[in-house]
């Protein structure tokens, strides 16, 4: 029988009506299955005085079960002993402060505390989630992902809460005015998002990648292609000088030539992306260069609706933990870009049980497929 489990208010008013009614305590064990040692550290625990006397005397009745008055024939007339009860209420919101008291504070010695903090520290300065390093110190960290948010959160390591990315909510966006692209004179029939919405519906199941452009500032002349397989978390990133739309269809030919025709058929079904006028060429990037044939199908998002797209919204924001808002990426090389994509598909992630998007990738496609994407 489990001694261990704590005791809810339902069976605690249980015990209180059994003591209530003179029950013994072998039988509240049999009605509310909990052991009848913990039943009876329960009610003495927990009990409460109903009026207090001026003698000095304990009551030699309350030294056994049920450790209270109820059953008691004095407990209506004058008694010079101290009278006790169990109220259900009572019982349950001492034993709530008690959990509650119990948990304050670090389950840590001072070595141990110091090391956590030096590995949490050195992680985050590498741009590292909290789970990604309890993950990758697992034998070291014996502690869960949400006592860490605690202990950062509270204020125990060096590590605090401004420290990690997002963890501090953003300033209200200014909206001077509304973007406006340059080229509003494409047909896009077809390939709208309820056009998207009729696809998925029809082809259940079927990876849906989503592509963006990673803002820059105005002076930079290149920009960080974001393309991402959402349910994957994998994301594959290109470094693109001057963007415009045959650069586009130049990232997208490149694939086709790592993995082929037909391998880009089988990985890349379709694509879902914004507005942007870099994406415009939609038969450049749906038709094979190499066949002319239909390679992907292709969607766009209606005007300013990004939520249409959150995943890669998403990725954009781990994406700026290298590459910050208002700095420049004109300093970086398509290495440096790879070497980051890299560290992002390494990384583990909590919603894959703790498995990397590059795992991921590879359990489904295989090692060949990611080694021709990163050749």
């Amino acid at each position: 029988m489990k001694k261990w489990k704590h005791i809810n208010f339902e069976q605690r008013k249980t015990i209180s009506s059994c003591i209530a009614h003179d029950y013994k305590l072998k039988n509240i064990e049999d009605i509310i299955h909990i052991d009848s040692t913990s039943i009876s550290k329960e009610v003495k625990r927990n009990r409460v005085p109903v009026k207090i006397s001026n003698s000095k005397k304990d009551c030699p009745k309350l030294n056994r079960w049920p450790y209270v008055c109820s059953s008691c024939k004095f407990r209506y007339r004058d008694c010079s002993f101290l009278k006790m009860k169990y109220d259900a209420k009572i019982a349950q919101d001492k034993a709530h402060a008690n959990l509650i008291n119990s948990r304050k504070g670090l389950d840590l010695n001072t070595d141990e505390f110091y090391k956590i903090d030096q590995l949490i520290k050195a992680g985050n300065d590498d741009n590292k989630s909290l789970y990604q390093i309890m993950i990758e110190n697992n034998e070291l960290i014996n502690k869960s992902i949400t006592t860490l948010y605690r202990y950062v959160n509270k204020g125990y390591l060096t590590t605090k809460r401004i420290d990690l990315p997002y963890a501090v909510k953003y300033k209200k966006r200014k909206h001077n005015k509304k973007y406006e692209y340059s080229n509003n004179k494409i047909d896009r029939s077809n390939h709208t998002y309820l056009d998207y919405l009729s696809f998925i519906h029809k082809n259940p199941g079927i990876n849906v990648w989503q592509l963006d452009f990673l803002g820059s500032i105005k002076t930079d002349s290149k920009s960080i292609l974001t393309f991402i397989l959402p349910n994957l978390h994998f994301s594959f990133l290109e470094l693109i000088n001057n963007p415009d739309s045959s650069k586009v269809i130049g990232f997208f030919d490149s694939l086709e030539d790592k993995i082929g025709t037909q391998g880009f058929v089988d990985l890349i079904p379709a694509i879902l992306t914004d507005r942007d006028p870099c994406f415009a060429d939609i038969d450049g990037i749906c038709f094979s260069k190499i066949t002319g044939e239909e390679r992907c199908k292709l969607f766009f998002c209606d005007p300013y609706v990004s939520n249409q797209k959150p995943h890669i919204e998403n990725m954009n924001k781990q994406i700026r933990k290298f590459f910050p808002k208002k700095s420049s990426i004109d300093k970086y090389s398509k290495d440096d870009i790879k070497q980051r994509n890299l560290t992002l598909v390494n990384a583990p992630i909590k919603s894959l049980d703790g498995n990397s998007p590059k795992e991921a990738f590879t359990s489904v496609y295989g090692e060949d497929f990611f080694n021709k994407l990163f050749q």
